[in-house]
C-alpha cells in the first residue's frame, strides 16, 4: 500500500509541477519573461475597447521592439476578450458596469511587423485593430 500512496503522491506533484509553469511565448513573437528580471520596468499601454468604431482606442497601439509592455485595458461597454496572437495574449475584458481594468502579463516584442488585435467574443462584426511593433532606435 505505501509503494502505492508514494506513486500517487508523486504523479501529483508532477502534474502540480507542470500545471504551475510559466507559459511559453510562441517563438520569435516575445518574450515573457517579466521585466524586473530584464533590468527594466515595463510601459504601461492603456487601451478602451468598445462597440463603437475606433473599437481599440487607441488605434494604432505602437511599441517598440525589446521594449517591455504591458495592456491595461477596459471596457467601453459590454465584456470583450483582448487578443494579440503572436504576442500569446488572450485576456477577458470586464464590463463598463464593473468600473475594472485588467492588466496583462509584461511581454517584450522580438521582431518588428504590424499585428493584428481583436476582441474573440465579437470577432464577427469583426472588431479588430492594429497593434505596430517598430524597430527600437539606435543610441
Amino acid at each position: 500500500m505505501k509503494k502505492g500512496c508514494w506513486a500517487v503522491c508523486l504523479l501529483v506533484g508532477i502534474v502540480l509541477f507542470t500545471s504551475c509553469r510559466s507559459e511559453t511565448p510562441k517563438e520569435g513573437a516575445s518574450s515573457s519573461t517579466p521585466a524586473a528580471q530584464q533590468g527594466q520596468a515595463a510601459r504601461v499601454v492603456e487601451a478602451t475597447l468598445s462597440f463603437i468604431e475606433p473599437r481599440f482606442r487607441p488605434d494604432p497601439i505602437e511599441i517598440r521592439v525589446g521594449e517591455a509592455v504591458q495592456f491595461k485595458l477596459r471596457s467601453a461597454d459590454t465584456r470583450h476578450h483582448f487578443v494579440v496572437e503572436p504576442l500569446g495574449i488572450d485576456v477577458e475584458v470586464p464590463p463598463k458596469s464593473a468600473n475594472e481594468a485588467v492588466t496583462t502579463r509584461v511581454v517584450t516584442p522580438t521582431e518588428a511587423g504590424t499585428f493584428r488585435i481583436f476582441c474573440s467574443v465579437h470577432a464577427r462584426m469583426p472588431m479588430e485593430g492594429t497593434l505596430v511593433v517598430s524597430e527600437a532606435k539606435k543610441p
